[in-house]
């Protein structure tokens, strides 16, 4: 079963490699190239009345809708593309909406370029090194008695393997790559570091019985 499990595993990361190379990650709108459009709403606003809004403006395109500003009377809408007609009819349907006169309407429009993925996991890639050395370190020693060498292989294929199957599941079933991603490989890496340690204190502990056994 174990064997199966693995040639699964192993299927699931080259198919995801195969992905990457052919299409890349399915990037979200926060980290691809986008256009954002800042508009003062001048009043408190729900974000629900502002996408019924961008819903009918920009139909089957994913927006993001934000409240910015100290007061919450500004809206930020992140889209992947716009055009000048759009963002004209936008205006004219938030000016019907929140009576907002020429005199006060301020908006502001900016295109972003994408964000490169070693630009988002730059800020973890320190504290995760250091932390896998130190953790590293102690597993080495605490279960030297297992094999230094062969516990330090075990727990680096784990770590390793596990972090290249999550990424080919965002690969292979086209998740977007989002401020959430970061926080779900840090999850799953502790959840590793758990399962490792674990098993060695199982390993452990069937070493210590055989020896008694055998005396």
């Amino acid at each position: 079963m174990n064997k199966i499990i693995k040639i699964i595993l192993l299927c699931l990361i080259i198919a995801g490699i195969i992905v990457v190379a052919t299409l890349g990650f399915n990037v979200g709108l926060k980290y691809s190239s986008n256009f954002q459009i800042g508009i003062s709403i001048g009043k408190e606003f729900e974000t629900s009345d502002i996408k019924e809004i961008t819903d009918e403006v920009y139909k089957g395109q994913k927006v993001i809708i934000q409240k910015i500003e100290l007061y919450k009377d500004m809206v930020q809408i992140t889209v992947k593309e716009t055009s000048n007609e759009q963002i004209d009819e936008l205006i004219l349907k938030l000016r019907e909406k929140y009576d907002i006169s020429e005199e006060n309407e301020i908006m502001q429009v900016s295109y972003n370029e994408n964000i490169r993925l070693r630009d988002i996991v730059k800020p973890y890639i320190f504290p995760v090194a250091l932390s896998t050395v130190i953790i590293l370190a102690y597993i080495m020693l605490f279960f030297r008695k297992l094999g230094v060498w062969k516990v330090l292989y075990k727990a680096l294929i784990s770590i390793i393997g596990t972090q290249a199957v999550l990424f080919s599941l965002y690969a292979v079933l086209r998740l977007p790559i989002n401020r959430l991603t970061p926080i779900v490989s840090i999850i799953v890496y502790l959840i590793t570091i758990l399962a490792i340690i674990i098993k060695f204190i199982k390993e452990k502990e069937e070493k210590i019985k055989l020896e008694k056994t055998n005396n």
